[in-house]
């Protein structure tokens, strides 16, 4: 699925966050070409600390040379409960894109990070880096990956749970064989 080239000045607001799955699958022209996103991704399941990679094309279906684009990871909950930090959940959100081709495609891969329960959806906004950007400058958004993320409890996680029962029995034998200690002394 394609989504339309909106202005930047549509972010004002919270227009963009609000209108993400209402948008119609349409494509606007963009310098003589049209700019296009698609990612490897509809929907994933996963659990909280899981990672997962996905790609998205950007192509130019156009006849000319794009300027140099910006390519960002963004994140926003879909249930209206789930508090997104998107540092959290992708270490590396945006990415420089050299000018595309003609006819061209780039292909990028993300790394994601499920950090807390809850439905949230990842995309991709791509705009022309400076000196192109504006206010009135095409933004081209990817379809939204849904993912729905739950808890993942473990009586062990990360490996921890020898160190949480071991150093406090060792300390309490320390003390124990120090208090034998000083009454024999």
């Amino acid at each position: 699925m394609i989504r339309r080239l909106l202005p930047l000045s549509a972010l004002a607001g919270g227009l963009f966050i609000a209108g993400v799955a209402a948008w119609s699958p349409v494509v606007a022209q963009e310098q003589g070409g049209a700019l296009t996103i698609s990612v490897s991704e509809k929907e994933r399941s996963t659990l909280t600390g899981d990672v997962f990679s996905f790609t998205s094309e950007i192509r130019n279906a156009g006849s000319e040379r794009t300027p140099p684009l910006i390519a960002n990871l963004a994140f926003v909950a879909t249930d209206g409960n789930t508090y997104v930090d998107p540092e959290d959940w992708s270490g590396s959100r945006t990415k420089a894109v050299a000018p595309i081709g003609p006819r061209d495609s780039v292909t990028i891969t993300w790394t994601v990070k499920t950090v807390i329960e809850g439905d949230v959806a990842a995309y991709v906004a791509v705009l022309p880096a400076p000196p192109e950007l504006s206010a009135a400058s095409p933004l081209a958004v990817s379809p939204a990956i849904q993912m729905h993320v739950e808890e993942d409890r473990k009586l062990n996680p990360g490996g921890v749970l020898p160190t949480v029962l071991v150093v406090p029995a060792v300390l309490a034998a320390m003390f124990a064989g120090l208090r034998v200690v000083r009454r024999r002394a």
